[in-house]
């Protein structure tokens, strides 16, 4: 008759681990289902979505070699993370129709010419940035965080497009958002927001006879690098303070950020044309602003991505912050996150295919 064997002490504490680690990522899993205002313990827990998997990846492995009767703690954490797998990873291409109608479009958060901790001036990302963008050559082309001391000079800066649209705050350079665009603009708006120099730039765009209205956006940002956080938070005197200002300051911008996914959804809803949204919404996949967003739109990289879908360079693969989202009628059969130097974020493109 076979004897069970009794948990080991340390088979007991690893076992507690996994259950709170897979706890926890159950809590990541549900960030984009519940209102982040009213449910701030769970937005903090989908922030941090990327290392809990991690975290409940490593301990699986451990499970594995060293503690085989904890295996099936780990296995239950890691199933609901199944389902959100594609919006960080793709495997496979979409297959372009030379045939169909279709638009590129590119979207590229500049970040006033911040490339990240790398040693790029602005003297030198600006004639970078003009190369890229003549020879990536997309239809229409949405910037965030563009910045020029004079606007007078817009055109030693930008590629040559026949129309274009902008709406830039004064500040010691002039900055915000532009949209350059192959076809013609036939209307132009701003969607601004209190307290904020946030904003989306909304351009109607007569693609051969079919109108589509873009909405270039920026969203509110977290405002506090990863580096200075870290830095921050390493204070071991002030730890716990520094712990309550940081998570003060990313609820504030996170409530900020609800109230203007709000304010886009309204706007999208008196839209008679189909919307296409571009930018850089400042939020993970596993978040309640792309659960809202994603609701009557689709995402050109779960559509046709390849590869890690990061676009934030100083965190990437991890993090994903700029997206184009599509109608639902619409295709996307190309979807390329460009690694290049010179802003803190990488620009996305997507071949957009339309009847």
């Amino acid at each position: 008759m076979a004897v069970r064997r009794k948990w080991s002490f340390g088979g007991t504490v690893f076992a507690l681990l996994a259950a709170v680690a897979a706890c926890a990522l159950l809590m990541s899993c549900l960030a984009p289902f519940l209102h982040p205002t009213k449910h701030p313990v769970v937005m903090f827990f989908g922030l941090y979505f990327i290392p809990i998997f991690l975290l409940n990846v490593l301990l699986l492995v451990i499970a594995i070699f060293r503690h085989p009767r904890a295996i099936l703690i780990c296995v239950v954490g890691l199933l609901p993370t199944l389902l959100l797998a594609d919006r960080f990873v793709k495997f496979g291409r979409g297959e372009e129709d030379p045939e169909a109608p279709s638009v590129q479009i590119l979207t590229y958060n500049l970040g006033r010419y911040d490339a990240g901790g790398r040693k790029i001036t602005a003297n030198e990302a600006i004639p970078g940035i003009r190369r890229l963008l003549g020879e990536q050559d997309a239809d229409i082309v949405c910037l965030q965080e563009f910045a020029i001391p004079d606007t007078s000079r817009l055109g030693d800066c930008l590629p040559d497009y026949p129309y274009q649209a902008r709406h830039l705050f004064k500040g010691k350079r002039w900055f915000g958002n532009v949209t350059l665009s192959k076809y013609p603009i036939v209307g132009e708006s701003v969607l601004t927001f209190p307290d904020s120099r946030n904003l989306c730039l909304v351009t109607d765009i007569d693609v051969d006879g079919q109108t589509l209205r873009v909405y270039n956006c920026h969203l509110e940002s977290y405002s506090i690098s990863f580096t200075t956080l870290v830095k921050r938070l390493s204070h071991r005197e002030t730890f716990t303070d520094e712990v309550v200002q940081v998570h003060g300051r990313l609820r504030e911008a996170t409530r900020r950020r609800t109230e203007q996914v709000t304010a886009l959804l309204e706007s999208e809803a008196q839209s008679p044309y189909p919307n296409i949204l571009c930018g850089d919404f400042n939020d993970s996949p596993v978040s309640h602003t792309y659960h809202r967003l994603t609701r009557n739109l689709k995402d050109s990289f779960v559509e046709a991505g390849h590869g890690m879908g990061g676009t934030y360079a100083a965190l990437w693969p991890m993090l994903r912050i700029d997206y184009i989202l599509l109608p639902q009628a619409f295709q996307a059969r190309h979807h390329e996150t460009l690694r290049v130097p010179w802003s803190d974020h990488y620009p996305v493109e997507t071949t957009v295919y339309f009847e």
